[in-house]
């Protein structure tokens, strides 16, 4: 009897315990879902921006806080590169920016990004920027809205947006940008290359001074020339409307940005607002955050995509400084970083040959030049011709392919390099490409076999006479090669 009492205890004593536990945990957690309900809700919405046959509908999404007081704050946020077909201009992409803002109490706006004026062919800012005034109408249009509380934002490509929609227009409440370059897209992109190829272990500057500097210029030309309404992005100009700016300025970099160079950037801007008379700005550097203030990995080279510490923090505290009349004036925070290299201005410095006519041309040249050797070659086969009768036959055949491997093989890689954004340089060999040494090794093979038939020609001329027409057409090819190679830095081996 006595150990059923013990028993019957026992279990009373656990189930009492049990309850007091589960009371605990239970107003643990709804003291802590009461006391935190959703911070906001979603509203899908569309809107009208552009005329004519820009003139398109576009999706978006409110964020709406579930905060007390009938005049918020709002803003409005523009993407990065790339279009909403191919995920670069989706909503998705801001939806944590945005619940960083909806959250801090401002109504917030993401939209897809619009399909006329701005695809592969098409790069028209102009459209971007009236995009985004029209989702601050959009925002300020509200009742729960405070319409001169209204700012935009845009992170990278959204950079160059943002200012300029804000300088179109005193509605803007504020600006902040993060990622934002302080140059022309083309000169930006060509830094981006370079790092990228400096991360895969590439230590050469020839490669980098002709095809990512040099050869970024070619296909600058080549993209102008070829597409329509392509020279915002290639080569837009980010200071005018830095210079019409009148609203207070924030701009965020990641010590990790390796798209855009953030020392640079910063001083640009800096420079411009306050030569302009704006001096409303804070430039902010969120160390070991990347181009878009996320957390990464690979030294920056890969996303992780979640937002780093204290960087929506650092947007946050600004805009309600701003909303509440006390925006920084002339401030710069964190550690400036020390950049893997200096963008190249030279990449926007035109001159005539960088035109892919006469680039062209000079291919057409060659390959007309070299690969003439070989079609005399067949044509003397069809006529019963002896052709041991050359005593340099196997050194113009070498000097012919060589050619031919050392021009189309040069303009395929950088087609490759410039367009894949420098992601895959190839196998590296002692600080240099595998393929960059075989292409300049090629190139010395022209230029060593161009001197010894020259040579040889001009000591053996009855040897040669009856191939002259074909060793002419050869020869021509093999001289103009030498100042083409050099320039392109084809000579230069592991330099």
């Amino acid at each position: 009897m006595s150990g059923i009492c013990y028993v019957y205890k026992r279990n009373t004593s656990y189930f009492i315990l049990t309850t007091l536990v589960g009371l605990l945990l239970f107003s643990l957690f709804s003291s802590e879902a009461f006391a935190n309900p959703k911070e906001f809700k979603e509203i899908p919405v569309t809107f009208e921006s552009g005329t004519g046959e820009y003139k398109e509908k576009l999706k978006g999404t409110l964020f709406i806080p579930n905060k007390p007081g009938d005049h918020l704050g709002g803003i409005v946020l523009a993407h990065g590169s790339g279009t909403t077909k191919d995920g670069g201009g989706d909503q998705k992409n801001r939806r944590r920016e945005a619940e960083v803002f909806a959250k801090a109490g401002l109504v917030t706006l993401i939209y897809n990004k619009r399909t006329k004026g701005y695809d592969e062919k098409n790069r028209s800012f102009k459209w971007l920027a009236q995009d985004l005034l029209s989702g601050v109408k959009l925002v300020q249009s509200r009742p729960d809205v405070n319409p001169k509380k209204v700012g935009v934002w845009g992170v990278s490509e959204g950079g160059w947006v943002a200012p300029l929609a804000a300088s179109q227009s005193d509605a803007i409440a504020f600006v902040a940008v993060t990622g934002a370059p302080g140059m022309a897209p083309v000169q930006q992109q060509a830094w981006n290359i370079e790092n990228r190829i400096h991360h895969q272990g590439v230590k050469s500057n020839s490669i980098i001074e002709s095809i990512v500097h040099k050869g970024s210029r070619v296909l600058m030309v080549t993209l102008i020339q070829a597409m329509s309404n392509s020279t915002d992005a290639i080569l837009y100009d980010p200071i005018p409307p830095l210079r019409k700016l009148k609203q207070p300025f924030l701009a965020i970099w990641g010590s990790k940005d390796r798209q855009v160079p953030p020392m640079e950037s910063a001083e640009i801007m800096k420079k411009t607002l306050a030569r302009a008379g704006n001096h409303q700005y804070t430039m902010q550097f969120i160390e070991g955050a990347n181009h878009s203030g996320y957390m990464n990995k690979d030294d920056g080279f890969e996303y992780v995509f979640r937002l780093y510490p204290g960087y929506a923090q650092a947007m946050t505290s600004w805009i309600d400084k701003v909303l509440t009349g006390h925006a920084p004036i002339a401030q710069t925070l964190g550690k400036t970083p020390i950049q893997m290299s200096t963008s190249s201005p030279e990449v926007i410095q035109i001159h005539w040959y960088d035109s892919y006519k006469f680039q062209l041309a000079l291919i057409v040249v060659f390959l007309l030049s070299f690969a003439g050797y070989y079609i005399g070659a067949l044509g003397r086969i069809f006529k019963g011709k002896d052709q041991d009768t050359f005593l340099f036959k196997w050194q113009a055949r070498l000097l012919a392919g060589s050619g031919i491997l050392s021009v189309i093989g040069f303009w395929a890689y950088t087609f490759v390099i410039l367009t894949e954004g420098g992601d895959n340089v190839g196998p590296v060999i002692a600080g240099q490409p595998l393929l960059w040494i075989l292409l300049q090794l090629s190139s010395l093979t022209v230029l060593a076999l161009t001197i010894f038939l020259l040579i040889s020609w001009m000591r053996n001329k009855q040897v040669v006479n009856n191939h002259r027409i074909r060793l002419t057409l050869l020869m021509i090819g093999g001289i103009l090669f030498i100042p083409w190679a050099i320039y392109w830095k084809l000579f230069f081996l592991f330099l």
